[in-house]
């Protein structure tokens, strides 16, 4: 009996002498400095929100250095053993870079042979995609553990109660939780009764009472806004981009439009004619083939030569194999070189493997210090990539891999040497140096042959929604106001086999920009709504 009460002095004592949440002890840990409106924020989810919040500041201002910090404070007062991340599958891979490389917390990401952390001791955060959390076997495993903190980015994802993520995130038993989103109202007012309700169940009442007390349209005209307005500050933090001293440096972007030699620009038109032709009686399975080569044309003759040859297309493979240039590549060779002799660092990004190892080969050739990145290479070979980059190399070849995760402000210049039809894969790219953090103005250069589906759809999406002027995190805003689980390239393939020509096609992609026109304001005017009714942080 002496024992037991000796260990409960020993474990009172360690508490009692723990210092209150207005110290953090996160700080000499953290591999960064937060901007004094982060600390702030995470402050008053750990004071005054009793760590059950809702994070929703404007995009790109940081609210994953938030839920970090607010984490970190947990873990480090013994609160937070067993932590779940919820988040979109692209952005897991972020995650688990942001905890690891600035916080310094390991992580680990749960699959079909997860196992439940022990009830005892600190175990890694764990990470988990939505899509794959809420599939019935991870699903039951995760709803069995006792969580100490939970947390959900693109919380807006949960907005309809009868959705699968929804449910999942309401069967997880957690004492903490936070929910990351920059719209916590997108279409109704219900949106943000359902985000509340996760995290403070009751706060706002039932929702027929919810109803009859603030209504339940798009959110335009909201009764008694003063008493939502005083509910909504009991757990919720929002900054806007206006109202804080935190600027992004500026973005300037640049199209150059390359013509094609003879050779390549006949290839290409071949290629889409069969593609097109192919395409309209294909099975779907032949038309992600299809689909695939069309982006590979759009990229280097090298790229597509096998995937002509799969398809059995040899007449078409063997002209593409005896392409030895590309008008393009002689673009990248000369703008790489002004840069050079400035002195700039370049990230230039590719989708494909082969075309990244036909530039890589040929910049060596003209004396580049180029290094390589790709999905392949091990997380040793990554870091050693990134390493010699940040060192003394002048270019850093890149596929998708480092479009995901890898912070790259050390350098501010960026080449587009081909375009993703998902604008997406284009802003993740941007994300990775033009972020806070940045120092420099950020230039960045698209490379597009004339003549080619990706110059109609570049076209398309500067003139319609100013796709190089958004702030990471609000082109997701906007396609998604199309279309839940929008497949924008699929979209784009449609229309472009539908067409007889480039001309059609260029009508019929009018008609989708347009749409995105149009979501963009519907984004704009979600965003004043939410001002209105959210206090700043």
């Amino acid at each position: 009996m002496h024992d037991e009460r000796s260990v409960l002095v020993d474990q009172a004592v360690a508490i009692w002498a723990r210092p209150g949440f207005e110290t953090f002890m996160c700080l000499p840990r953290l591999r960064f400095e937060p901007f004094p409106y982060q600390l702030e924020a995470a402050a008053r989810v750990l004071r005054h929100m009793q760590g059950r919040a809702i994070l929703a500041d404007e995009v790109g201002l940081g609210k994953t250095i938030e839920a970090g910090i607010v984490l970190s404070e947990l873990r480090l007062r013994g609160l937070a053993a067993r932590v779940l991340v919820l988040a979109p599958a692209g952005l897991v891979g972020q995650w688990s870079e942001e905890l690891e490389r600035k916080f310094a917390l390991p992580c680990v990401v749960a699959d079909r042979s997860f196992e439940a952390p022990a009830a005892e001791g600190v175990g890694p955060i764990v990470l988990a995609s939505l899509a794959s959390a809420r599939r019935d076997g991870l699903r039951a495993e995760l709803a069995d553990v006792d969580w100490d903190l939970v947390v959900a980015d693109e919380a807006h994802r949960l907005k309809n109660a009868r959705t699968a993520s929804a449910g999942l995130v309401r069967s997880l038993r957690t004492r903490y939780m936070l929910l990351l989103t920059a719209t916590p109202i997108e279409n109704r007012l219900s949106d943000l009764f359902q985000l509340v309700s996760l995290v403070r169940p009751g706060l706002l009442g039932g929702v027929a009472e919810f109803r009859a007390k603030h209504g339940h349209g798009d959110g335009t005209e909201v009764r008694d806004v003063a008493s939502l307005q005083l509910a909504l500050r009991e757990l919720m933090v929002r900054h806007r981009r206006s109202e804080i001293n935190v600027m992004l440096p500026r973005r300037t972007a640049e199209t150059i439009r390359v013509a094609p030699s003879a050779a390549e620009g006949e290839l290409y038109r071949a290629i889409s004619s069969r593609v097109r032709e192919a395409a309209r009686e294909a099975t779907t399975a032949k038309r992600l083939a299809l689909r695939s080569v069309q982006q590979l044309a759009g990229s280097s003759p090298w790229a597509c030569a096998s995937t002509l040859a799969r398809l059995g297309w040899e007449d078409l493979a063997l002209r593409a194999a005896c392409l030895s240039s590309s008008a393009k590549v002689e673009a990248l060779v000369e703008l790489l070189a002004r840069l050079r002799s400035r002195g700039e660092k370049v990230v230039v990004f590719t989708q494909f493997r082969r075309t990244l190892e036909a530039l890589h080969g040929i910049l060596t050739g003209h004396g580049f210090d180029a290094a390589i990145y790709h999905g392949s290479l091990t997380r040793v070979e990554k870091d050693a990539a990134i390493a010699r980059f940040a060192g003394g190399g002048s270019v850093l070849l890149s596929t998708e891999a480092a479009g995901e995760g890898r912070n790259l402000q050390f350098c501010h210049v960026m080449v587009n040497f081909d375009l993703p039809w998902n604008p997406m894969q284009i802003e993740q790219r941007l994300g990775r140096i033009h972020r806070i953090g940045q120092q420099h103005d950020v230039q960045l250069t698209n490379l597009v042959s004339h003549g080619t589906l990706e110059e109609h759809l570049i076209e398309v999406l500067q003139a319609k929604i100013n796709l190089f002027e958004l702030v990471v995190g609000e082109l997701d805003m906007i396609l998604g106001r199309l279309a839940d689980k929008l497949d924008f390239e699929s979209l784009v393939f449609e229309q472009y086999i539908a067409s007889r020509d480039d001309d059609e096609f260029a009508t019929r992609l009018e008609r989708v920009g347009d749409d995105l026109a149009g979501a963009r304001v519907a984004y704009l005017g979600t965003r004043e709504r939410i001002d209105e009714l959210v206090a700043a942080g």
